[in-house]
């Protein structure tokens, strides 16, 4: 594309976003392009409607970017916009004092990036997150019955009730629990298995057996785990005025097994991913932008954070947010691995 189309194609989007009202020549003349006239202006237009690159939703409008147009931006012409001071201090003092716990921290980041972004947030746990064992605590209720206490790392607590095979006491099950805080407090899942393998049969491999149980059902969750904040972001937003591209959103959101899969697909590979209106795969979010990146605490551990606005989006302000969001969430992620 020639300089001058590039440079009225980057003044349109940029025109557009802040007032979603279409764009004209006269107002491009008088804010952008002083030495253009007006005729010269309506005729770079008309080509880049013709080439695809804009639309005219009337007659008499101005005009508005296409899926096409944005797509050419993003690829070509966006420049990341510097994060304001006050932005950037409020995403370091929200994550750095966001929880301990995956599932709080995951609600803390997609809190955070709907705030600073001003659309709709989503955020998936890192794959592969290791629970770390806390504490353990084995209380007799019967001779042959035994009330498993877990604490796990972040204060999440898991109970269950043991059958065991051969009887113990009070005293017996202190022991076993003595031993277990000893060997598996403060270790992660992985030396919690290993260490059920080298145990030999007995009482104590019964217990480490439940709380390899307990850890794999609460790892299996946290990879399942994606939650959303910011949908009264949209709800300011022109485009979803009518309820109903509002709820096409909204079931996208609701259903988190399908919202899990959906992510993982989007990011593929890439540390940034933008998918633009009919670029998606779902009907639902056609009339949509998805921007999505990674972060976690390490190249294996790995979630998705993205938003989810009107394909009229500022696309330089919302990419480089939310890799500041990403990044101090990796950081409070790599604190916690400590």
């Amino acid at each position: 594309m020639e300089a001058r189309k590039q440079a009225i194609l980057r003044a349109v989007v940029n025109e557009f976003t802040t007032s979603a009202v279409p764009v004209g020549s006269q107002a491009l003349q008088s804010r952008y392009f002083v030495n253009l006239s007006s005729a010269t202006i309506r005729s770079e237009l008309a080509e880049l409607a013709e080439a695809g690159y804009l639309a005219q939703p009337h007659t008499s409008a101005g005009r508005i970017p296409t899926d096409s147009g944005y797509r050419y931006f993003v690829d070509f012409l966006m420049d990341l916009e510097a994060v304001p001071e006050q932005v950037a201090t409020y995403i370091t003092d929200e994550l750095r004092v966001a929880p301990s716990d995956v599932q709080g921290l995951v609600e803390r980041v997609a809190m955070t990036a709907a705030a600073v972004t001003q659309n709709a947030a989503v955020a998936s746990a890192p794959q592969g997150s290791q629970a770390r064992v806390k504490h353990v605590d084995l209380v007799s209720l019967e001779p042959a019955e035994v009330l498993l206490i877990l604490l796990l790392d972040g204060n999440l607590l898991r109970q269950q009730v043991l059958h065991v095979s051969q009887e113990a006491t009070q005293l017996d099950l202190t022991q076993v629990a003595g031993r277990l805080n000893q060997r598996l407090a403060g270790r992660l899942s992985d030396e919690v298995r290993r260490h059920y393998a080298d145990s030999t049969l007995g009482l104590e491999k019964e217990v480490v057996g439940s709380i390899v149980a307990a850890v794999d059902q609460y790892e299996k969750g946290a990879e399942n785990l994606v939650v959303h904040d910011g949908v009264r972001n949209l709800v300011r937003q022109p485009e979803f005025a009518e309820s109903s591209r509002l709820q096409q959103v909204l079931e996208v959101l609701e259903e988190t097994r399908y919202l899990t899969v959906l992510l993982r697909e989007l990011i593929g590979e890439s540390d940034l991913s933008i998918v633009i209106g009919s670029e998606n795969a779902s009907s639902h979010l056609q009339g949509c932008a998805v921007v999505l990146t990674n972060y976690g605490p390490s190249h294996r551990l790995k979630g998705v954070l993205g938003v989810i606005g009107p394909t009229r989006m500022a696309y330089s302000q919302t990419v480089a947010r939310l890799r500041a969001v990403a990044k101090a969430a990796s950081d409070r992620m790599g604190e916690l691995a400590v």
